[in-house]
């Protein structure tokens, strides 16, 4: 627990998480039926913290019209950790339907660091479609209906994430704990390796998050609530989208399936070998 305590005693999200009124710490026995390689777990402390996540954030008056529109402000504290060869993740989840009109979106800004969320979408019972989203600090990603979504702390910085999503809301984590995680895995050197026990996925899509020009100009999700709360009317509709778009629309591709994990692993190679070189330069100079 002291990792976290020294994490979060110089950040100006201190004020916000101050403010919550439940924390959880989600602790690697929890993530381990998840992970790419259990193995790395055998001889690791599994009541080791890997994430902790902050709910119903916010101060009186903006809590009190959150509640008044149906909506939770949230926050998630990731540090930044390698468990075995993949990044450290959160659990991940779908929303649970409500009825026919399917279930509830969710929209997340990163408050420090860089985010890569995991996004797919079930048809029949398999997964259709898998995307990665990349968010840097400052930026804002749109989970819509009916996406189970893993959020991935890949750098060496502590990832802060805040979350607007309707109070009425319910998690669903049997999908990812049954196939042992998301359809893809993200490890080191830019690698995204397809999890085997989903045999419909080949390709998965790796996008650029857009900030919507109403959420443009660095006001937070909860600045620009105050300001416009029916804005965010559709975080309360089941299987309702953002007139901005989301993930359907609002992305940027920045690659696709092999090329993807191809420029990815180029990337990160060609950095190491820098690296490398660098050292050996002064070690022999």
């Amino acid at each position: 627990m002291k990792v976290f305590v020294h994490l979060m005693a110089d950040g100006t999200v201190l004020g916000v998480l101050e403010t919550a009124r439940l924390r959880q710490v989600r602790r690697l026995r929890e993530l381990q039926e998840v992970l790419f390689d259990r193995d790395c777990c055998r001889k690791a402390d599994l009541e080791l913290p890997m994430y902790e996540i902050y709910r119903d954030c916010c101060h009186g008056e903006a809590r009190d019209l959150l509640q008044r529109y149906g909506l939770r402000y949230d926050v998630t504290v990731v540090p930044p950790l390698l468990l075995g060869e993949e990044y450290v993740k959160t659990l991940g989840h779908y929303h649970l339907p409500v009825g026919e009109a399917g279930s509830h979106p969710e929209l997340f800004e990163v408050l420090e660091g860089e985010a890569e969320f995991l996004v797919q979408k079930e048809c029949g019972g398999e997964v259709a479609d898998v995307s990665l989203i990349i968010a840097r600090e400052g930026e804002k990603v749109l989970i819509p209906p009916d996406r189970g979504h893993v959020m991935v702390n890949a750098s060496s910085r502590r990832l802060v994430v805040g979350n607007l999503i309707s109070r009425s809301c319910a998690e669903m984590r049997d999908q990812f704990l049954e196939r042992r995680g998301a359809a893809f895995y993200v490890l080191t050197w830019g690698r995204l390796v397809r999890n085997p026990r989903y045999s419909s996925v080949s390709e998965i899509r790796v996008l650029k998050a857009v900030t919507p020009p109403s959420l443009q100009g660095g006001s937070g999700l909860v600045q620009a609530f105050m300001k416009d709360p029916d804005l965010f009317a559709f975080l309360n509709e089941p299987g309702g989208r953002a007139g901005w778009g989301g993930l359907d629309h609002g992305q940027l591709p920045l690659a696709s399936g092999n090329l993807a994990i191809f420029v990815y692993a180029f990337f990160a190679t060609y950095a190491g070998l820098m690296f490398l070189t660098l050292v050996s330069m002064a070690f022999y100079r």
